[in-house]
């Protein structure tokens, strides 16, 4: 009986988690968006929005 009650609070505990990994990856996502973009500590903007990849000026 105690690993039932385990178990179903397990299942609680890992159901919250998993709400609040999305909604936060959500907010995340959503104020990722234009500006100057780092990769690999290199900052550099987009000049092609239109382009999935950015591209650093010539």
């Amino acid at each position: 009986m105690d690993m039932l009650i385990l178990a179903r609070r397990f299942t609680i505990i890992t159901l919250f988690a998993a709400v609040f990994a999305v909604s936060f990856s959500a907010v995340v996502s959503r104020n990722a968006g234009g500006g100057a973009q780092s990769h690999f500590g290199a900052n550099y903007t987009c000049f092609d929005a239109t382009s999935p990849f950015c591209r650093t000026s010539r």
